[in-house]
Formats: structure tokens, C-alpha cells, sequence
């Protein structure tokens, strides 16, 4: 049986990546571009996904810098024989499952918050700033 490799990065905002994949079962053994169609159509701008958010390994560099984000970029799915591994999974997950997060997770809307603590916290002080230079008047948004 093929599994399915799910390849996917973290890019943060000084283009610096931090790579991911995880191996998913293939049991209907569904066509890669197959997979690929569904996949991108639950991603933000086609490519983009929150980790978290559908039991992915956050990617995320040790080190915090101001204008980081909670997105990953997804990168592709290909077919092969290594065995399932998904490292955020108590089990082995079927690609199915997957796709399945993946629509849970775009007809709720992709969650900026549900991301690791410090990056939740940065983001809710930039809300917050954003919020109050609004709410002044202030007209020179960064």
C-alpha cells in the first residue's frame, strides 16, 4: 500500500524555514492529485493552514521575533512506502482523517489564536495596539 507524505514548512518573517512532513495511510488509496485538490481547497490562499489546528506539528523556530505569524505553507503531498508517522497523533492517521480536519477547519475558519502561548500572546498585544491607534485616530498604520 502507498502512504501519503505530507510536506509542509514554517517561513517566518525573515524567510527563514523551518521544514515538516508527516505520513499518513493510505487505505481507499485515493490518487495524489486527488489529495492534493482537497487539500489546497481548505487552505487559506491555497497554501496556508494553522498546525494546531488539524493535529500538525507546529513548526515554529525557538526564538519569537515581533513580526512572526501563526501560519504554516503547505508545500505538497506525494505518494510512498515509508511507513505512517505522525508525530502530533497518539495513532496513525489515514489521509481521510486528514482531509476531514482539514474541512473542519475551514468551514470554522482558520483560528490565528490556537497557536502556541507566546505567539497567541504576541498577537493579542498587536491586536490590542492596532485596536487602540484605531480607536485615537492615529492615521499612520504600520
Amino acid at each position: 500500500m502507498t502512504n501519503i507524505r505530507f510536506v509542509y514548512m514554517y517561513r517566518d518573517a525573515s524567510n527563514y524555514k523551518q521544514h515538516g512532513e508527516a505520513i499518513f495511510s493510505n487505505e481507499k488509496q485515493l490518487p495524489v492529485d486527488e489529495i492534493e485538490k482537497q487539500v489546497r481547497a481548505c487552505l487559506n490562499d491555497g497554501a496556508y493552514f494553522i498546525a494546531r489546528q488539524i493535529h500538525i506539528e507546529e513548526r515554529f523556530f525557538d526564538a519569537l521575533y515581533d513580526d512572526d505569524h501563526p501560519w504554516h505553507e503547505f508545500v505538497r503531498v506525494e505518494g510512498t512506502s515509508t511507513p505512517a508517522f505522525d508525530p502530533e497523533s497518539d495513532h496513525r492517521r489515514d489521509i481521510t482523517e486528514l482531509l476531514a480536519e482539514l474541512e473542519t477547519a475551514h468551514c470554522a475558519g482558520w483560528d490565528e489564536m490556537n497557536v502556541r502561548e507566546d505567539l497567541a500572546k504576541q498577537l493579542t498585544g498587536h491586536k490590542r495596539a492596532l485596536k487602540q491607534r484605531l480607536e485615537s485616530g492615529e492615521e499612520d498604520l504600520p
